[in-house]
């Protein structure tokens, strides 16, 4: 729902997507949480459930970092697209730079060289801040397949049986 980001999206346009991905994952983990505790015999829930929070939880660090991991190196890869583009051999490219320089020099910076260099970082922040909101879009897009894959994985799950699997061995 959110692989449409740019830099004019505003917090209340993030409002829908999160309720859709709350409700989606509150009705997802229920069953997950009935599958994964099928079977357990009463003198060994607490430790089943302790051992299926656990590792609920680690994989959740585990997806966090994954996430992290993802959005970096997309947001490095649509920098280096961007920034292939953004070069001193384009017109656009030094006549933007004359501009920020010339409006540098306007707002209290004396130092002509300076001030182009003012103007390049100020380039530069513009290519980052695209790619990173490129790379959170893309971000979303695999959150999205990742969360379809898991609803059609639950639906396929065969429902399990209370009473099945508690004998001893």
């Amino acid at each position: 729902m959110n692989i449409t980001l740019s830099s004019d999206v505003a917090g209340d346009q993030l409002l829908l997507p999160n309720i859709v991905r709350a409700v989606g994952q509150a009705l997802m983990l229920t069953p997950i949480s009935a599958i994964t505790t099928a079977g357990i015999s009463p003198s060994d829930a607490g430790a089943a459930s302790g051992l299926s929070n656990m590792l609920r939880n680690l994989g959740g660090a585990v997806g966090t970092a994954t996430l992290a991991t993802i959005l970096t190196k997309r947001e490095q890869f649509h920098s280096n697209i961007i920034g292939q583009s953004v070069t001193l051999y384009r017109d656009e490219v030094r006549q933007r730079i004359t501009d920020l320089t010339n409006y540098f020099l306007s707002h209290g910076i004396a130092d002509p060289a300076t001030a182009k260099h003012q103007a390049i970082v100020a380039i530069g922040n513009v290519v980052k801040r695209q790619a990173l909101i490129i790379g959170f879009s893309d971000t979303f897009a695999v959150i999205g397949v990742i969360l379809s894959i898991a609803a059609v994985t639950l639906l396929l799950a065969r429902k399990p049986n209370p009473g099945a699997g508690a004998g001893g061995h």
